[in-house]
């Protein structure tokens, strides 16, 4: 059974996974659901999964200096409505952006129906007006937006942002569908996959220099035994995700669903 080493960069974020596989890395394999898991466990599995590398583009293309806005309605819409409103409020963003000079609009954005009223609003990760203030960016969204109201932070001061990917997908726990939707001009984050050789000696998973470990474990697996993980933060930097145990760690998923 060969041995990997997966390393990920994302923005500030470095992580690197230890593991073993029955199946070779690159090859192709007929998928198909663990036959052990029920429906509603394979669902929450499939949610931690894309939460991970819904977490990794945050960290791969935003910082503390862009915005975190949420969008909602004066009337009543439904979720359909909702997806083709926020479509031509980015159209319009976009042409805006290009206007007058700012960089190309990215951006990821989850609808959401949460709230006492279940009113349809829209959470959005969105890279900033360079040069503006918070409120002159504020009155753009307002403007450009038209349908309601716009709150918005930046992302540093948002007090859900350590675990933003979690916060803005939320419902979809109960709902079973994914909601959020990216701009295709996002950065994927940095992968590199090694085969490494068996020692007796265990080598310890080291960070970058000027990085500080914030999570390191080991899991272990029916299907392939020993996950080593390890997640560090550059000094002074930002981790707007959040990690939910080493359970779920990306080799060990990966294999179950195979």
């Amino acid at each position: 059974m060969p041995k990997y080493r997966k390393k990920i960069r994302s923005g500030d974020v470095y992580e690197v996974e230890e593991f073993y596989s029955p199946r070779t890395i690159g090859k192709k394999y007929e998928r198909g659901r663990s036959e052990n898991l029920t429906s509603e466990e394979q669902a929450k599995r499939n949610l931690q999964i894309a939460r991970k590398k819904l977490t990794r583009s945050i960290n791969a293309n935003f910082n503390g200096d862009d915005y975190f806005v949420l969008l909602t309605y004066a009337a009543e819409v439904t979720v359909e409505q909702a997806k083709k409103e926020f479509s031509n409020f980015r159209d319009r963003l976009n042409r805006y952006r290009n206007k007058n000079g700012f960089s190309k609009l990215k951006y990821i954005a989850v609808v959401e129906t949460q709230g006492k009223k279940n009113r349809v609003h829209h959470h959005v990760v969105m890279n900033r007006f360079e040069g503006l203030s918070m409120k002159e960016a504020a009155e753009i969204l307002e403007d450009v937006w038209g349908k309601g109201t716009v709150l918005i932070k930046k992302l540093y001061k948002n007090q859900k942002d350590n675990r933003l990917a979690s916060y803005i997908s939320k419902e979809n726990i109960r709902k079973g569908a994914k909601r959020w939707s990216t701009s295709r001009n996002l950065k994927k984050p940095e992968v590199k996959l090694e085969v490494i050789k068996e020692t007796k000696r265990k080598v310890s998973l080291r960070p970058p220099k000027g990085f500080d470990v914030i999570v390191q474990t080991e899991d272990y697996f029916a299907e392939i035994g020993w996950v080593r993980y390890m997640k560090a933060v550059r000094r002074g930097g930002m981790d707007y995700g959040e990690y939910e145990g080493g359970a779920e760690t990306d080799a060990g998923s990966k294999n179950r669903q195979s």
